[in-house]
């Protein structure tokens, strides 16, 4: 990301956090939706006891919903903007806040999955580079996998200056960088998320070890 869309990045949110305050619409999403796109990322894999990257985390929500469910994780969450990590820290002091900019700096840590929620949606230039960047390092920073989610570009279409993107050409993408990848589309109509897995060795009836038989193992 060039500096003129970082420093345009952080405006929007800063804009939105002095007009909205804690609320879903400072990080640009509608109220009601989250627990859905939620639900859909989290259903990436067994997370219980797991070490979670979640890049972009705004308030920190993921972390809240996951520990409303029950789902114990050690949590680390990066975001660009001092502020909205500020009300993250107070507001779940029990995990690990990072202000940085992902894209560049070095996120200490050795993960197990990791998520982004968001951070595609506001347009920036060369946005593909940026996506397909931001996406191979997540990849590369876990040990299992990582959910991303999307605006599709399917519509409804929302203002200028926001990213909508074909389910398929994210699927290519991915598909570049492992072999099991599960494309989501069934969860909101105007979003979809995509799964890529690190563990792709397969059981003797060449199905992927978590849907292998005993026998196959």
């Amino acid at each position: 990301m060039k500096d003129r869309d970082r420093a345009e990045v952080s405006h929007y949110y800063g804009d939105n956090l002095r007009r909205y305050g804690y609320d879903p619409r400072s990080l640009g999403w509608i109220p009601g939706t989250q627990a859905a796109r939620f639900r859909a990322l989290a259903d990436v894999g067994d997370l219980e006891g797991s070490a979670v990257l979640d890049v972009g985390c705004g308030f920190g929500d993921l972390y809240e919903y996951l520990k409303a469910r029950g789902v114990r994780v050690n949590y680390t969450g990066v975001d660009l903007n001092p502020e909205l990590v500020a009300i993250a820290r107070q507001r779940h002091p029990d995990a690990r806040f990072v202000v940085a900019d992902f894209e560049e700096a070095k996120v200490d840590g050795r993960f197990d999955w990791a998520f982004e929620s968001g951070v595609f949606n506001y347009e920036v230039s060369d946005h593909p580079a940026f996506v397909g960047g931001m996406v191979r390092k997540m990849f590369r920073a876990v040990r299992k996998g990582i959910a991303v989610d999307f605006l599709n570009d399917r519509g409804p279409f929302f203002s200028c200056g926001i990213y909508h993107v074909s389910p398929v050409e994210i699927y290519r993408l991915c598909s570049g960088l492992s072999r099991r990848v599960v494309l989501r589309c069934d969860y909101k109509p105007t979003e979809f998320c995509v799964y890529l897995y690190r563990e792709t060795a397969g059981g003797a009836g060449n199905a992927y070890r978590e849907f292998a038989s005993a026998r196959d193992r």
